[in-house]
């Protein structure tokens, strides 16, 4: 990087910090310490592709994500051996797969959500021609 894209990157820092210690933030962004998780920063993570399929790209973290959807698996009783999933990057992104997934099973349905829903949803229904 360069001196001034380095300076850039200082600026921002401190800008994100000074907002930081005035934000009342999303839940996840308070009163949590994420120093163990530091270490992790320095690897492209990139869970390419199914879970529960060896990928060719070994950096990922697949055996958390299993972890992960194994828990909600057992917490909604799924059938053993009968579920898949993934975990996704935040409420946009799972709403977005959810409506491609109705809109796959059910291509002659009905989306109804109200004035209230997350504004995902509308863009997700323009996006995927719903």
């Amino acid at each position: 990087m360069t001196k001034k894209e380095i300076q850039k990157l200082r600026n921002f820092i401190d800008l994100v910090a000074e907002n930081a210690n005035t934000s009342i933030g999303y839940p996840f962004a308070k009163g949590n310490n994420y120093h163990e998780l530091y270490s992790l920063l320095r690897y492209p993570l990139i869970n390419l592709g199914d879970p529960f399929i060896e990928s060719n790209y070994k950096v990922n973290s697949f055996t958390i994500e299993r972890e992960v959807i194994e828990f909600f698996a057992d917490l909604f009783r799924a059938s053993k051996d009968d579920y898949s999933g993934y975990v996704t990057n935040g409420g946009s992104e799972g709403n977005l797969y959810g409506l491609y997934l109705a809109r796959e099973l059910y291509p002659n349905g009905i989306v109804y959500y109200s004035s209230e829903s997350h504004y995902s949803i509308p863009k997700s229904i323009r996006l995927l021609n719903m």
